[in-house]
């Protein structure tokens, strides 16, 4: 029987060591992968001068190392439809998509617009004063504001159809050798109300057509990772004053634009 229970002791520590050899491997397993990802991230995003409080140097890290994301894996991911992912590729974007840090009213968003939507905000009798539908973070996008109108509908996949059939207008601009846009950046009244666009697996309600990925992330044509957010119709922000609409044309970034809370309008910049 003494042997007997020092058999049995000895088993019991003998599994005791095997599962703590075990959790050390993992633990330097996950360590390495988030040695691995940094470096990835760093050198992505090295040259592309994005801000240091972007999602992706900020939170991204830790996330990937949780989920054991690799960041190419990730970044794959982000372009992939959610009817194109496993149940376990779905939660593990949802959790990641969750770390975005939500729009305040502290945040700065910004909102590609067609160049001839400026003519909108700017008419005199019953201008257009709000911003709505797909918004995205400048601590996300801030680095990419004064391209072309070819690399903007790269990164923001702005090579959508319309609801009959028809190119978006900046791919009809981009045919006709336009190389103009507008940009809104400023901060909103309301961001509350934003809603990730995500579709049914992902336990949203959004069911818009591609290149909407309903994920939570645009479906980047570059190589670019951009969290999205979306404003319904119904919830369409008012500006805070002094947003401003850029023009970006032929490469160049200039103030169109700047929103007057007292007139609950945008007034044409004077330069001042």
């Amino acid at each position: 029987l003494g042997g007997l229970g020092v058999a049995k002791g000895a088993g019991a520590l003998s599994r005791k060591m095997a599962r703590e050899a075990a959790e050390e491997a993992a633990e330097r397993a996950r360590a390495e992968l988030h040695r691995d990802n940094l470096k990835d991230i760093g050198d992505w995003g090295r040259d592309k001068g994005l801000p240091q409080e972007s999602f992706v140097y900020k939170n991204l890290p830790d996330s990937l190392t949780r989920e054991n994301l690799q960041f190419e894996e990730f970044k794959n991911l982000t372009r992939t439809h959610m009817d194109d992912m496993t149940e376990e590729q779905v939660g593990q974007m949802k959790r990641i998509r969750d770390d975005v840090p939500p729009i305040t009213r502290d945040t700065v968003v910004t909102k590609v617009m067609p160049y001839e939507y400026l003519e909108g905000y700017l008419k005199a009798d019953n201008p257009y004063n709000t911003i709505g539908g797909f918004v995205a973070r400048q601590a996300d996008t801030g680095h990419l504001a004064g391209q072309d109108l070819k690399q903007t509908i790269d990164n923001f996949a702005l090579d959508y159809k319309k609801w009959d059939g028809s190119d978006s207008d900046f791919v009809q601009a981009l045919s006709k050798g336009e190389n103009r846009y507008i940009l809104f950046e400023g901060r909103l009244n309301e961001p509350h109300t934003a809603e990730i666009p995500r579709g049914e697996r992902f336990g949203g309600r959004h069911t818009d057509a591609l290149p909407c990925t309903l994920n939570g992330f645009i479906a980047c044509r570059s190589d670019e990772i951009i969290p999205e957010f979306k404003f319904e119709r119904e919830n369409a922000q008012t500006p805070e004053n002094g947003s401003v609409i850029w023009v970006i044309e032929n490469g160049e970034k200039r103030k169109a634009a700047v929103f007057d809370r007292n007139e609950m309008k945008f007034v044409p910049y004077d330069g001042n």
